[in-house]
């Protein structure tokens, strides 16, 4: 990993470390409630690898973990002088896919042993992250260990174990189910229609769509599958090898259930991060939501899962069915 020295760091104990602070404590706190991992680690590693987002690799690639490619990554790169000369390190689209990816890094079996710590326990898991290698720095524990204290870290994972953090959402990056990729979201203008929307505005911005890996959680199954409501409609994010048997039975329901809810199609295995929801959609989106503009890589289906509306209401309310063919820019009825 690519870090700034000690003594980089005791001068720079100012105002760009507390921006970087204030910038990404938000982002820090999500991915603790999401991941399980201390806020106040992710901030002082973000910090210290990334120079308070100041690094080369932070500033030109996003990159604010120095994590580097590794056989498994199939993003873009770039390279750097680092433990070797011009090794491979990741390159992301935004600093939130860093701070995601590093939660997901954190996963792999070599810091499994981190997870059965508390979640408070910084300096265990400061320990931890240098006896599992995370980076060469002989004093890597106790730099991060320094930082957190230096500027009070530990008030973010109070936060969160307090429950006084609600994760907010701000961007309208929204994840594509079909591909796995990211539709870029915008507030959409649409025009009332004449004659049945007399006494409103004729002009009306569409509320933000919530991004639904950050919708409110609500529970938690024995099975460590967060239970999350998008327009007050329960859902799941998919786990790695989750299968309908063993999501059905964790939920307590039936699998059929869970394929009427879904439209599986036939479908027993899911990839990690899908989008299932537990219960019946709306028939209709809630009243900010009269229309979705299609864009992009967009089906009806994925219109359906975003909006929390039933696909064959969708149909119905744009006569249109499964053999219809949609058009970027489409505008799409909801209600």
């Amino acid at each position: 990993m690519i870090f700034m020295s000690i003594d980089c760091f005791a001068q720079q104990q100012n105002k760009e470390t507390l921006d970087y602070i204030e910038k990404y404590k938000d982002i820090a706190m999500t991915e603790m409630v999401e991941n399980k991992i201390p806020a106040s680690i992710t901030l002082a590693q973000g910090i210290l690898e990334s120079g308070s987002g100041k690094s080369s690799l932070a500033s030109k690639g996003n990159n604010h973990f120095g994590i580097k490619c590794h056989k498994d990554w199939q993003g873009k790169t770039m390279r750097l002088d680092d433990d070797a000369p011009q090794e491979c390190f990741r390159v992301y689209d935004s600093a939130e896919e860093s701070y995601h990816d590093h939660s997901q890094f954190l996963k792999r079996d070599r810091y499994k042993d981190l997870f059965t710590l508390e979640i408070t326990d910084y300096k265990g898991w400061a320990k931890g992250l240098k006896a599992a290698g995370y980076a060469t720095l002989p004093t890597y524990a106790s730099v991060l260990i320094k930082l957190i204290e230096n500027y009070n870290l530990t008030q973010y994972d109070e936060m969160v174990t307090s429950g006084k953090f609600k994760i907010r959402v701000e961007s309208l990056e929204l994840r594509d189910e079909g591909k796995g990729g990211k539709v870029k979201g915008e507030r959409e203008k649409v025009k009332g229609e004449r004659g049945k929307d007399k006494g409103k505005k004729k002009n009306k911005w569409v509320a933000a769509v919530p991004v639904l890996d950050s919708c409110k959680v609500v529970g938690v199954t024995d099975g460590h599958h967060f239970i999350r409501e998008n327009f007050g409609v329960k859902f799941i994010l998919t786990k790695e090898n989750d299968t309908l048997k063993n999501i059905a039975i964790d939920l307590g329901i039936y699998e059929y259930q869970l394929v009427r809810y879904n439209y599986f199609e036939g479908r027993k295995v899911f990839r990690e991060g899908e989008v299932i929801y537990i219960e019946p959609r709306r028939l209709r989106a809630v009243d900010d939501y009269k229309y979705h503009v299609i864009k992009q890589g967009e089906t009806l289906s994925y219109v359906s899962q975003l909006y929390a509306v039933r696909l064959d209401r969708i149909f119905k309310m744009n006569k249109l069915d499964e053999k219809s063919v949609i058009k970027v820019g489409q505008r799409i009825r909801l209600r």
